[in-house]
């Protein structure tokens, strides 16, 4: 695992969570940036380290595939962050 300040920790959790509400990072690239960023770990380490197999955490990543929700709750937790939806009304006339 990598040995990040905690400032370090914080400005990159608040990047990724930057990323995803702008829309420049998808969840898969959310995951990896956790991944790579704050753990510094190969994919099969960290695949490992959070329960799944390497090819569910390759097609996250690479956005081939519609990963449960817990899955995606699990992996996005482990970088300090919370999924949660909004819901807009759009307006039919």
């Amino acid at each position: 695992m990598s040995d990040l300040s905690v400032q370090k920790r914080r400005d990159i959790m608040q990047d990724i969570e930057d990323g995803l509400a702008s829309g420049e990072l998808s969840m898969g690239d959310a995951v990896k940036a956790i991944r790579t960023r704050l753990y510094d770990m190969s994919q099969t380490h960290y695949a490992r380290f959070m329960g799944i197999s390497d090819k569910t955490l390759r097609d996250i990543e690479k956005g081939n595939t519609d990963p449960r929700l817990s899955i995606i709750t699990k992996l996005l937790e482990s970088g300090g962050l919370r999924l949660c939806a909004k819901v807009i009304r759009v307006t039919v006339s």
